[in-house]
């Protein structure tokens, strides 16, 4: 017996070009249904947590066929049939708090999703930064979908339930930004094989900073909080002018 044929680069990326071509629409629709399922799980825990609803923002993509591609080329052009096979993010997701616990919070809400299953593995860049201070929290999993399919035979149209790989990354505003800043050098400058020690400390020593903003902005948080519940048990409310 033979095993499956090798394929070289030129193969590989005429196979993903295919997966693209053949299901592109289909993944634009399952991250459209990610966006919503986490959508609704924001929207539950800030009512839990009488928060409004714009403090957590969910936004949702699909990984695009150059980026595949671009993965594929770092990965040496590792053999797949399915992409899913080497590439977990095709679908994903970013979920944007506020605040540094609603993180943890709306991490819980997702973990117990009946449509989104989440894997044990989480990385959380949170408690443990990268190198870089990028801080963000890692969920691998899977949502489940209607699959539309042609049975051969019966010509019938046949609806069956499937799970499609995601993955949810789940930050702050501070560290959402810090993220987008450094991807625009870091990441690209990793990518073309620069390693420098001091500037990946420089980095590292901003980002320490901007957590311990995070830190006073929730202690400040906290208090205000505070002082408005207390304003409330006493009934009293400051107008704009004095009577």
């Amino acid at each position: 017996m033979t095993g499956p044929k090798i394929l070289d680069k030129f193969e590989l990326i005429e196979r993903v070009s295919r997966f693209y071509n053949r299901y592109g629409s289909d993944l634009e629709q399952i991250s459209e249904l990610l966006k919503i399922r986490l959508t609704q799980l924001a929207l539950a825990y800030t009512i839990k947590n009488n928060l409004p609803p714009e403090a957590i923002r969910v936004l949702t993509r699909v990984k695009s066929q150059s980026s595949f591609l671009k993965k594929l080329e770092n990965k040496k052009w590792p053999q797949f049939y399915y992409p899913t096979d080497i590439i977990k993010d095709l679908v994903g997701a970013r979920v944007i708090c506020w605040f540094i616990d609603d993180c943890y919070g709306i991490k819980s809400f997702i973990s117990s999703s009946k449509h989104i299953v989440i894997d044990k593995n989480i990385e959380d860049y949170i408690t443990e930064p990268k190198e870089s201070g990028y801080r963000s929290i890692h969920l691998q999993g899977s949502i489940s979908y209607d699959a539309i399919t042609r049975d051969i035979d019966s010509d019938e149209i046949i609806i069956g339930s499937k799970n499609m790989a995601c993955e949810i990354q789940i930050r702050t505003k501070l560290q959402d930004a810090w993220a987008d800043i450094t991807h625009e050098f870091h990441y690209k400058a990793k990518n073309a094989g620069v390693d420098n020690q001091f500037y990946e400390e420089s980095l590292s020593q901003i980002s320490d900073r901007l957590r311990g903003e995070e830190k006073a902005i929730l202690t400040l948080r906290n208090a205000y909080q505070k002082l408005a519940d207390e304003k409330t048990k006493e009934n009293k409310r400051e107008g704009f002018q004095s009577t």
